[in-house]
């Protein structure tokens, strides 16, 4: 009987761990979402990754989160994207910080509150 009511127990974490992951996880948008708060397309965005790479020496997957993270905010133009993208991917590589953090750094540079909550979407 003892081993029953373990059993159930256990079970019962475990749906709730379940459960909890996926209800407190939160929502991400796609990069299909974020690319016209920039004037951009899907397409122009995915570009700029290995353009990235290529000047900065950081991985794509590093690129396009900056990419994202940058375009996701709605504080970049379309003329400033890659150079802040380019920026924040340099600092990330050399100073070691996350993408979040050097994305928050660059748009401080630009005048940007640090603290602007326009990241937590993202």
């Amino acid at each position: 009987m003892a081993k029953y009511i373990a059993t159930i127990v256990g079970l019962g974490l475990a749906v709730a761990f379940v459960v909890i992951f996926f209800v407190g996880r939160t929502e991400t948008k796609h990069l299909r979402e974020v690319a016209p708060r920039v004037g951009m397309s899907y397409d122009d965005l995915m570009a700029m990754g290995p353009r990235i790479v290529s000047t900065t020496g950081v991985t794509l997957g590093t690129s396009r989160h900056v990419v994202y993270l940058l375009a996701c905010s709605g504080l970049s133009s379309k003329s400033s994207l890659e150079a802040q993208a380019e920026q924040a991917s340099a600092l990330a590589k050399q100073q070691r910080l996350s993408d979040r953090e050097a994305v928050r750094a660059v748009l401080a540079k630009g005048g940007v509150n640090p603290n602007v909550p326009s990241l937590k979407g993202c």
